[in-house]
């Protein structure tokens, strides 16, 4: 479930902070305006009650997992009360805003006091968070740990190119260099996709769009020509057919 809304929780704390910047634009840190952000949540609280996190703690629940920093053997371990390890070694973190419109994500080593800040995004997989330095360091992309993603060269991933159709008028089209349309016969919406397998050998395919993205475990007929589709935790079956 954490894997399922993590685009949506940073888009969301991106709205709270006024993040509207492009990737690209990302170049330094800013005054922190977390205290800020956080208040005026706190506020809202009076309303919405008690258990509404606080934006930069939302960050951090969604941040706490495993994860690989892709090409390389590095493995950092985020927990939920801000500490954690980078290939064993301890560290502390947190999470915030700047305004420089970042959500950002500040580590201090415990050992060396050596810092790490960056800039949080999510990549267009779905699955991984970019993280741009914004103190001269290297740019990381961590993928979770129990996440494997496939390629072009797995059948369960080639076998899903092509025109689909959910039998309402709507139509997804998936190409080979990982973007894919949506039309509805009114408006097509074009976004990304990604083919993973998780922990427990389960395919899961991934939609991302402009303001989310969209998780199913599907299975493919024998043929390739019939596709299922189910959101975790769901029990509606969605149906799919290769045009």
């Amino acid at each position: 479930m954490k894997k399922l809304i993590l685009t949506a929780l940073l888009m969301a704390a991106a709205c709270i902070s006024g993040c509207g910047e492009e990737q690209g634009s990302v170049e330094k840190a800013g005054i922190s305006t977390t205290e800020q952000v956080d208040q005026a949540a706190n506020e809202a609280k009076e309303s919405l009650g008690d258990s509404v996190s606080l934006p930069s703690e939302s960050v951090v629940k969604v941040m706490a997992d495993t994860w690989n920093a892709a090409g390389s053997d590095d493995v950092y371990v985020l927990e939920e009360d801000g500490t954690g390890t980078k290939n064993g070694e301890p560290f502390t973190f947190e999470c915030g805003f700047d305004d420089e419109n970042h959500i950002t994500l500040h580590i201090v080593m415990t050992d060396t006091e050596e810092e790490e800040l960056y800039a949080l995004s999510t990549d267009t997989t779905g699955y991984g968070v970019n993280l741009t330095a914004l103190d001269g360091g290297d740019d990381l992309l961590l993928l979770p740990a129990d996440i494997t993603l496939l390629d072009l060269s797995d059948e369960r991933v080639s076998a899903i190119l092509g025109e689909w159709s959910d039998g309402n008028g709507n139509t997804y089209t998936f190409k080979d260099d990982n973007t894919m349309v949506i039309d509805d016969s009114e408006t097509k919406t074009e976004g990304t996709y990604s083919v993973a397998e998780n922990s427990e050998g389960t395919c899961l395919l991934k939609i991302v769009v402009e303001g989310g993205a969209l998780e199913f475990e599907y299975n493919l007929n024998a043929e390739g020509t019939e596709m299922d589709l189910q959101s975790p935790g769901t029990t509606t079956v969605h149906h799919w057919t290769k045009e």
